[in-house]
């Protein structure tokens, strides 16, 4: 027996956190309450009982998540939550305000003051415990996403709280009409957003190809003890939230109150919010402009990371692939499996007296140059070749299942366009010209990780040596590598 209670006490300490949250009250009845409930989901929990306190802690240990009670010594919970939303290291923390009742002015006076959600006492744990894993998971997701993106052009639940105020999309989703062109008749007198209604379990667009709502309102019906409804419901959050078209959208499922336990499962199906009863119009338009300003910000936030991502592939002056890129393409190709073996070229090409063009014109007219070479270059190769610039004036071209007379075919006509177009460059009278040279060697896929890597550096070195070769034999030439690779 107490070597079953030593394990089991082994197992409970192992079990892994679910997250920091800070409770902040002054009643200690509250907290001791709030902390065995939290602890008992294993969320790690810390304890302050003024507001002074709370900010010094949150500064301090950034704690995933914060509750904040209404009874504080020495501010107003509002105070607090303004105070942490201002801070630069708790402005994203997601706040949750504890109310002692429930009604709908305290619970809009919480949200115009910051918070991310209410929760009101007595606390019905099973909702509780699935908003607050609602809001982590949320913020997990974009802590990500503001680390690969950098920390300083992200935005966050704080900024969220005001600096995204441009009308959003809304499309109420109902499996009887007349409840969501009611609400749709409330809504449209009370925001400025744009609100459709639509019938649920059908497109959730109005058109095809027309752009999906930034907020979708489920409307689900139902029943005290009614199973049919509950699961009507959790089969319409399930295909919404596996909608390709609502994928970034946010979600806010609506039930009656008595149907106030499945709640839960919809938060944790993936509902970004859950209203249960009806509320109060200023709080329904608080509510989903909230859930706006977030998807706006998240929005931002990832095309931020796109663009930055676009960035670390792309060279800023032509637009080419960079050799970031290109390498990691060389090396998949190189890697294709032994029932698509077949063979690529590789050309390296420079363009020839390129210091001249510098010397001679400035170093602005250098980068029209370039410019001009690399549209000639991306316009004459194949549909699925790459193109990268890789260096200054050097250019590499990868052209997967080419054989060796279609590689020596495409790198002449390149040297031939390059030479022909000539350019126009500020104080000359007519095209200045501009030529290239191109080295060529020749690949062969299949190889393994192993074999790799030393046979694309061997590949590149041929490519290389035919490059000086063509510079050797005049410029504007071209040389295939006598030896291929393996």
């Amino acid at each position: 027996m107490d070597s079953q209670r030593s394990q089991k006490g082994k197992s409970e300490r192992a079990w892994p956190m679910s997250g920091k949250i800070m409770i902040v009250d002054a009643v200690a009845t509250n907290r001791i309450v709030l902390k065995v409930k939290l602890s008992a989901a294993h969320f790690e929990v810390t304890q302050a009982s003024s507001g002074t306190d709370a900010l010094q802690m949150a500064r301090a240990g950034r704690p995933d998540l914060i509750i904040v009670g209404a009874a504080l010594p020495d501010m107003e919970s509002a105070g607090l939550i303004a105070a942490l939303r201002a801070g630069a290291g708790t402005a994203v923390i997601p706040i949750v305000a504890l109310l002692p009742d429930d009604t709908s002015q305290a619970r809009v006076r919480a949200l115009h003051a910051g918070a991310d959600d209410v929760i009101t006492q007595p606390v019905e744990e099973r909702i509780m415990l699935a908003r607050l894993r609602g809001l982590l998971r949320q913020h997990h997701a974009l802590q990500d996403m503001r680390l690969n993106a950098g920390t300083d052009c992200a935005a966050g639940f704080g900024e969220a709280q005001g600096g995204f105020d441009r009308p959003g999309r809304i499309t109420l989703l109902g499996l009887q009409m007349s409840d969501a062109m009611a609400l749709r008749t409330r809504l449209r007198s009370a925001c400025r957003h744009q609100v459709t209604a639509l019938r649920a379990g059908g497109p959730v667009t109005s058109a095809p190809g027309a752009p999906a709502a930034d907020v979708f309102v489920l409307l689900i019906p139902g029943t005290a003890g009614d199973p049919a409804a509950g699961a009507t419901g959790l089969e319409l959050m399930a295909e919404l939230r596996a909608a390709p078209e609502a994928r970034h959208s946010r979600i806010v499922a609506v039930v009656p109150a008595a149907c106030q336990p499945l709640a839960a499962s919809l938060l944790d199906m993936g509902a970004n919010d859950v209203i249960v009863g009806d509320v109060d119009l200023p709080e329904w338009t608080l509510r989903l402009t909230r859930q706006i300003q977030r998807k706006q910000a998240i929005d931002q936030l990832r095309t931020r990371l796109h663009d930055g991502l676009r960035a670390a592939m792309i060279d800023p002056l032509t637009g080419l692939y960079n050799r970031r890129f290109a390498m990691p393409f060389l090396r998949d190709l190189a890697l294709a499996p032994d029932d698509r073996t077949r063979d690529f070229a590789v050309m390296v090409a420079d363009l020839d007296h390129f210091k001249r063009i510098n010397d001679r014109f400035g170093h602005a007219a250098g980068d029209r140059v370039l410019c001009h070479v690399a549209d000639l270059l991306g316009a004459g190769v194949r549909e699925g070749d790459l193109v990268a610039r890789i260096g200054g004036e050097e250019f590499l071209i990868i052209m997967p299942g080419a054989c060796g007379d279609e590689a020596r075919r495409t790198a002449d006509r390149l040297c031939r366009r390059i030479a022909g177009a000539g350019i126009m460059l500020k104080g000359e009278c007519g095209p200045v010209p501009v030529t290239i040279s191109i080295g060529v060697a020749m690949g062969r896929s299949g190889h393994t990780e192993q074999t790799a890597g030393p046979s694309l550096d061997t590949l590149l070195e041929q490519a290389d040596g035919a490059l000086y070769r063509a510079k050797a034999r005049g410029r504007n030439t071209v040389t295939i590598s006598a030896r291929p690779a393996a």
